[in-house]
């Protein structure tokens, strides 16, 4: 196993050991390093040391000139181990946060697809193995066609904490023969209503997608809350997300965010930065890399950090900036902001809609303060900012509350963008988004919430990519919009 769980290979490592332990491959040729590279989008050295690690760990033997040979999967039986003990509790919440934003995304999706119906007969006939592969690879073909590294490495991620628990729990369910039947089934749902909707010959509505997924998740549920139930000495283990695969150096984006915000007077000149406990909460990351953060911005000559006082803002950021940290201003950074806004506009008004409940006064009151504000673009930016940390710090679902931590912080890659923003530059349509929002954390409207919310995220989508592609930022154009 590689010492960075967050590697590429790591990623690639615990796909296709899943894939294994569900026998994609009992009756399937595996894939090449260079088939696995392009379906994961990295080079070809990251796939190949994924693959040494899988037959150093005896799952599968490479063979020079010849198709990799599966030997053993990793788990005999997954349900009695005690790493599924440890996810179970983690895994129910999965569950429902899946069926918050799965539907959505296919929704999204499916408008992008290119899928052959003339080939739909095919998966009429007998499915290889145990039914499923037909089925994950029509809702990876999804994935790929929002054109976003974010949501495929989120629902990677997924599947290696999850790794083979659905399936087995549906096997242990309905039986072997029951399981394949129901994958069928499912499937066959899922591409008819895809087909239908590329056709035009039903309502456009995402609700069959949501009774579909209910469906797929119903005995699954049922099996871990009976689990659940049981008495379980070891130590649960939670779900958690990493959108970029390698090296990740929070403190740098972080900086260019707390740069603007003392461009814009939020933190004026002369004054105190808020400890470091306040802004690890305020940006979900730990007290270590908020000093490394304090240390940057001192090299960058816009604080200074004194013992026993903090940290003193001494002059404004200017245009310099960037190209002192230029790697923020890299194509790649700039994408995955993007990716982050999209995966915010196709996710938003669910997460919104079912978090808006449990939300608490104190962030209505934050949520209405900032779009009460004159300057129509930081009202914009502090809306977002306000949703987002009500979402983190409010949803019941451990899942939501890790994914939302994330965009978070992805968003600050764009903070770039603002550096030379006063925050009073006009946004188009703002007026039509801050008023229904207004209204409806005054009023308790839980729909006419969500929707103003994914107006919003949508809009700032559309307008952001408009301007990454005027900029030239290599792969905004391959997004999917709205």
């Amino acid at each position: 196993m590689p010492k960075n769980d967050n590697s590429q290979e790591q990623t690639i490592y615990r796909t296709l050991a899943g894939k294994i332990q569900m026998g994609f491959y009992d009756q399937e040729r595996f894939p090449s390093a260079k088939a696995i590279a392009d379906q994961f989008q990295v080079s070809y050295c990251p796939a190949q040391r994924a693959l040494k690690m899988l037959e150093n760990n005896g799952l599968v033997k490479l063979c020079r000139g010849r198709a990799t040979v599966v030997l053993a999967k990793p788990y005999e039986n997954y349900l009695k181990t005690d790493i599924f003990r440890q996810r179970a509790e983690a895994l129910l919440d999965l569950c429902a946060s899946l069926k918050l934003i799965s539907p959505a995304i296919c929704f999204h999706s499916i408008r992008h697809m290119e899928i052959d119906f003339s080939m739909s007969s095919r998966f009429q006939g007998e499915l290889p193995s145990n039914g499923i592969r037909d089925l994950y690879q029509k809702f990876e073909q999804s994935l790929h066609a929002l054109g976003s590294r974010t949501a495929l490495n989120l629902y990677y991620d997924i599947g290696a904490f999850a790794e083979s628990a659905f399936v087995d729990i549906l096997f242990n369910q309905y039986g072997k023969a029951g399981a394949i039947s129901f994958f069928q089934e499912i499937k066959k749902e899922y591409l008819t209503y895809i087909q239908q909707y590329t056709e035009k010959t039903s309502n456009r509505s995402m609700r069959p997608l949501e009774l579909l997924c209910q469906r797929f998740f119903e005995k699954i549920e049922a099996y871990l809350h009976v689990f659940e139930s049981t008495s379980n000495n070891l130590s649960p283990e939670t779900f958690s997300w990493e959108p970029h695969k390698g090296r990740t150096r929070y403190c740098d984006v972080i900086a260019i965010d707390l740069v603007c915000k003392i461009n814009q007077n939020v933190y004026p000149v002369s004054t105190l930065l808020p400890n470091g406990s306040i802004l690890a909460n305020i940006y979900h990351v730990s007290e270590i890399t908020i000093r490394r953060t304090m240390a940057l911005l001192n090299k960058l000559g816009v604080a200074k950090t004194v013992n026993g006082v903090g940290t003193r803002v001494i002059s404004k950021g200017d245009s310099t900036i960037p190209r002192k940290l230029k790697e923020l201003t890299l194509d790649d950074n700039m994408r995955t902001f993007l990716e982050a806004l999209q995966l915010l506009a196709i996710i938003g008004g669910p997460v919104m809609r079912y978090t808006f409940p449990h939300i608490h006064q104190s962030f209505f009151k934050e949520i209405i303060h900032a779009a009460s504000q004159s300057g129509e673009k930081r009202a914009m930016v502090d809306v977002v900012s306000a949703g987002l940390q009500a979402v983190v710090n409010c949803c019941p679902l451990a899942a939501i509350r890790e994914i939302y931590s994330k965009i978070t912080l992805q968003l600050l890659n764009g903070s770039v963008l603002r550096l030379e923003e006063t925050g009073a530059e006009p946004v188009p349509g703002w007026v039509r988004i801050a008023d229904p929002l207004l209204e409806s954390c005054r009023s308790s409207n839980q729909d006419r919430f969500a929707s103003a919310y994914q107006q919003l995220f949508e809009q700032n989508f559309n307008s952001t990519k408009q301007t990454l592609i005027e900029l030239g930022v290599d792969g905004a154009d391959g997004l999917t919009g709205f």
